[in-house]
């Protein structure tokens, strides 16, 4: 994708210098040609010698749109993040980065309470469900953590925390790194990984993707925060709400609970504002609760959030972190045959 905003072109040899300006015969001058020649002229009808004239010693100290864009143009330089680019799951080499240039962090969608909304979350072509459920958890329970994370440096570049453990047993540390808005994309465009959010007035929403490449930055691969590979290489994973706010999570097996204790941690955990992730077992081995379960749109060894408990019918509704397939009306019993496991963020239970 092309640049939205470049910086004026040089010009060619002879067009300017400390004291000329352009000849009648040459190529008409850019806006920063011309402005650096007014500048060298009003400096000199106050009296300065060339010695004293100011020049931009950096091409991004004077900066105009150029000829022709000047509308819309923003007098701010499109930068890019000095860190190579986190490489690609290997099924995906060859595939190409793209700029999104409209992107922006956080946009309020229609019907949304905030702009950090559970609903911008969508999976893409990477095993990172754990992830991308999370974020779904933590914008349910509370969307100024998320909003928190992201720093718009509005140069096209994004200063995004997240929590990390320097060592395996040691408390996380907020750790910030500076990614830019270049995605790995499809052949349609799109995002290949963590989806755009809501779209507003030509801005896309891009937290989640920003979240997700930040984390495989601090991998240097994308194929290294899929699935299991989190813990390889030495990263001290303490599970997606840790990462994201720094605060301990809980784990907590089901085969320890009955269904009623399954719906009220649940349901709890829920109204206390605090994020709550669940894991699916591993059914591949009994096609029959397979099937069963694939037909309630639970699949083996993938995470969901949990958006809300019916104690009274004994039921619960989960999020799907593809953006779609959720699970509605699942009962305890049910949730205790399919689900392995509950994880409570928000420090200790």
């Amino acid at each position: 994708m092309e640049h939205a905003h470049r910086t004026a072109k040089s010009s060619k040899k002879g067009s300017k210098g400390n004291g000329g300006g352009a000849a009648a015969s040459e190529p008409a001058l850019g806006n920063q040609e011309m402005a650096e020649l007014l500048l060298q002229e009003a400096a000199r009808v106050e009296g300065a010698s060339d010695d004293q004239l100011w020049l931009p010693t950096h091409k991004d100290e004077l900066w105009f749109a150029e000829d022709g864009d000047d509308d819309g143009g923003t007098g701010t330089t499109r930068r890019q993040q000095e860190a190579k680019l986190p490489g690609l799951r290997p099924k995906h080499e060859g595939k190409e980065y793209e700029d999104f240039e409209n992107g922006t962090a956080f946009v309020k969608g229609e019907g949304d309470a905030h702009a950090v909304d559970a609903n911008d979350v969508k999976q893409g072509a990477l095993g990172d469900c754990y992830l991308i459920a999370g974020m779904a958890a933590v914008a349910r329970a509370d969307p100024k953590l998320i909003e928190d994370l992201i720093k718009d440096n509005g140069d096209g570049t994004f200063d995004v925390t997240l929590y990390i453990r320097p060592r395996r047993y040691a408390r996380p540390e907020p750790v910030v790194t500076t990614v830019d808005a270049r995605l790995a994309v499809k052949y349609s465009g799109k995002p290949l990984y963590a989806g755009l959010g809501d779209k507003e007035d030509g801005k896309e929403e891009l937290w989640t993707a920003l979240i997700e490449k930040t984390l495989a930055q601090q991998k240097d691969s994308y194929d290294l925060i899929s699935g299991g590979n989190i813990n390889k290489n030495g990263f001290n994973y303490g599970g997606s709400s840790e990462l994201l706010t720094g605060k301990r999570e809980n784990y907590m097996p089901t085969d320890s609970m009955d269904s009623d204790e399954a719906l009220l941690w649940i349901d709890l955990a829920l109204e206390e504002g605090r994020s709550v992730t669940v894991s699916s077992r591993n059914l591949k081995d009994d096609e029959d609760l397979t099937r069963e379960a694939n037909g309630r749109n639970v699949y083996w060894n993938h995470a969901y959030a949990p958006i809300s408990v019916d104690l009274d019918a004994e039921t619960m509704d989960l999020q799907n972190p593809w953006g779609s397939s959720h699970v509605e009306d699942l009962s305890g019993d049910d949730f205790l045959r399919f689900y392995r496991a509950i994880r409570i963020g928000g420090g200790r239970l």
